[in-house]
């Protein structure tokens, strides 16, 4: 009997070596003629991964990954094993039971979190939110869904692989989990439990990261779907769809609106306002430093000429010379006095949420033109002599400043006149034509602009007041600078 013992002694030394070599190694590929899946558990990233057989019948093609949770202080057996039995509902440690169970060796099982009772509605939830971790009594606990998959997918005699890797979870990584909200009335049913009675699959899709959003006018449309996801009621993503009304090209407020639908039909619906917005002043910009004006018959030739020296836009767009605003009272006055000379004018640009753009300033030269065209066309006489000579047979002196009498016997020097149909300056439709450019630096001009304005301030008429034969009164006057 000693001898019979010491032989049992040995062949368990024996038995037991040849176990720790067993779970201690972790095969590549496994193969199994019945079986279609084979499963490898990563006891220390808590990864299930599902492999199928490749061409040449081999477990190496990774199909699905699932987050499981192990046994706590590694209570789950690293090794190779064969799955057994399974049960639709089992009783498990502590008066416990779990869904879909399938027996990997011994009392360790694939199974669902624990249940108070057989009673669907009845999960421990926290039991559920530490899937991913370490949890269990030595088991590999599942979602129902997952332990469901084992259950009706992985016969009896499928091999199972359990080792650990601390690095790499697996070739399909380590899938995210669903975090049940304690306070939901819903909390004892797990959210991926087919059942038909199951709350959660009653419930809509959620919605994520739908903010209003301010943009700005002319600016190119955003992906209005950037950062925003959608969710089932077992935490799977779905598709986003979006319409909106907004026109980017317009300012004020507008409506965008995301959708989501679940695969039993549950939508959701989020809505966000979008404010177009013009905060970006205009940029304007002369053209030439100086111009000259060479017709003020009219204040929209007048106006023409100035704004075509100038050219403003608006968020790239080129603006229209009604919103182009110019400041020219000095020019306004030389043109109602005639006092010819160089004047600085201002002009600016406002658009119409009322972003109002810098200055910039020009110079224009006022210059008597029809003395330089006669200069060049009167070869002796002037037209008047001329008319004069042919009329009365003689020539007659012709005044320089003729002044007429009213019928209250009052002079009138035509200077009311002028400052009556002097132009008025405002905005106006935006042509564009040929300016004449003096040449002249900013500096030059504006010693010529006090130069001018001195000359024309300083002057004082002397003469006398002669009549012609006619009686018509008139005034020979000559200026003292």
């Amino acid at each position: 009997m000693r001898v019979k013992k010491e032989s049992l002694k040995f062949l368990y030394g024996v038995f037991a070596a040849i176990a720790f070599f067993i779970i201690a190694a972790e095969p590549e590929t496994v193969k199994a003629e019945e079986s279609p899946y084979y499963i490898k558990v990563n006891r220390q990233q808590n990864v299930v991964t599902i492999y199928e057989q490749d061409d040449d019948g081999e477990y190496s093609v990774p199909v699905k990954a699932m987050t499981c949770s192990t046994g706590a202080n590694n209570a789950t057996p690293t090794g190779t094993f064969d799955l057994s039995m399974k049960y639709r509902w089992h009783e498990l440690d502590g008066k416990v039971y779990g869904q879909y169970c399938s027996r990997i060796t011994g009392h360790i099982l694939f199974h669902s979190v624990y249940y108070n009772d057989t009673d669907p509605g009845s999960l421990a939830y926290n039991g559920y939110n530490r899937l991913g971790t370490q949890a269990s009594h030595g088991c590999v606990r599942l979602s129902v869904a997952d332990s469901k998959w084992i259950y009706d997918n992985c016969p009896s005699g499928t091999v199972v692989t359990i080792y650990d890797d601390k690095d790499n979870p697996g070739p399909l990584g380590k899938p995210s989990t669903i975090k049940i909200d304690t306070s939901s009335p819903y909390r004892g049913w797990d959210p991926t439990d087919p059942d038909e009675n199951n709350p959660w699959s009653k419930s809509a899709p959620e919605i994520k990261g739908a903010k209003d959003k301010t943009v700005e006018i002319g600016s190119e449309k955003p992906d209005w779907t950037k950062n925003v996801t959608a969710v089932d009621y077992k935490g799977n993503e779905l598709e986003v769809n979006v319409t909106d009304n907004c026109d980017m090209e317009k300012a004020g407020t507008y409506e965008v609106t995301f959708t989501a639908e679940d695969e039993l039909g549950n939508t959701a619906e989020k809505k966000i306002t979008v404010t177009v917005e013009d905060t970006q002043a205009p940029v304007i910009e002369n053209k030439k430093d100086t111009i000259t004006i060479t017709d003020v018959s009219e204040k929209e030739k007048l106006e023409k000429q100035l704004k075509e020296n100038v050219s403003a836009k608006d968020n790239g767009k080129k603006l229209s010379s009604e919103y182009i605003t110019l400041e020219a009272d000095q020019l306004v006055n030389a043109i109602q006095e005639k006092k010819y000379g160089i004047y600085e004018v201002k002009a600016y640009a406002a658009d119409a949420s009322g972003n109002k753009s810098d200055a910039v300033t020009f110079y224009v030269k006022y210059a008597d033109t029809s003395q330089e065209q006669t200069a060049d066309t009167e070869p002796e006489e002037n037209d008047t002599e001329k008319r004069d000579s042919s009329q009365n047979g003689e020539k007659q002196q012709v005044p320089k400043n003729p002044v007429t009498e009213d019928m209250n016997g009052q002079t009138d020097t035509g200077q009311d006149e002028g400052k009556q149909n002097a132009p008025d300056l405002y905005a106006m439709e935006d042509d564009t034509g040929g300016l004449t450019d003096t040449g002249q630096n900013q500096k030059e001009l504006s010693e010529q602009v006090k130069n001018s304005q001195n000359k024309n301030n300083s002057a004082e008429p002397r003469g006398s007041t002669e009549f012609d034969d006619s009686g018509q009164k008139y005034q020979t006057e000559q200026i003292r600078s």
